[in-house]
């Protein structure tokens, strides 16, 4: 199949800026992913927790071929999610086919999925990204739902 898609490289920039007393702190990191030719950009609202803590709302799935709401795992090169609420807290939470894998990430705070693995203690060996096969996530509100904004790159 032709394309006229052009590979290009995605830079991300973080920079940490703190001042303490009068001293300093801080530092900028820049990482380049290259030739990445996909990417996948939404902003979607994620359900409000019911009693038992059981309703998750699907974010993205891991797969073996692209798709509606999924992406190719083997692919994978960064992924960023932003709890744009806020007041509650978003619950997000990694799947393996094995263990979930949950993080906190707060309002108005953003969670960056940008290396080859990440330990998880439910299991015996490092959990790797390319492992994942869905990203869930879930309000910490039991009314409330939240909406988050996610950025996802591929090769």
């Amino acid at each position: 199949m032709a394309t006229t898609i052009v590979p290009s490289n995605l830079i991300v920039t973080i920079t940490e800026s703190y001042s303490l007393n009068g001293v300093d702190y801080g530092n900028t990191m820049n990482k380049t992913y290259e030739s990445n030719g996909q990417v996948s950009q939404r902003v979607m609202s994620i359900a409000s927790k019911d009693a038992e803590g059981t309703t998750w709302t699907d974010i993205l799935a891991l797969t073996t071929v692209d798709g509606q709401g999924q992406v190719v795992k083997t692919d994978y090169k960064y992924f960023r999610i932003t709890n744009l609420d806020t007041v509650n807290t978003l619950y997000l939470r990694t799947y393996n086919g094995i263990d979930y894998v949950a993080f906190e990430v707060s309002p108005a705070s953003s969670l960056l999925l940008m290396d080859a693995g990440y330990d998880a203690t439910l299991t015996t060996t490092i959990v790797t990204l390319s492992d994942i096969s869905k990203i869930s996530g879930q309000s910490s509100s039991t009314t409330e739902a939240i909406d988050v904004e996610f950025v996802m790159v591929t090769v």
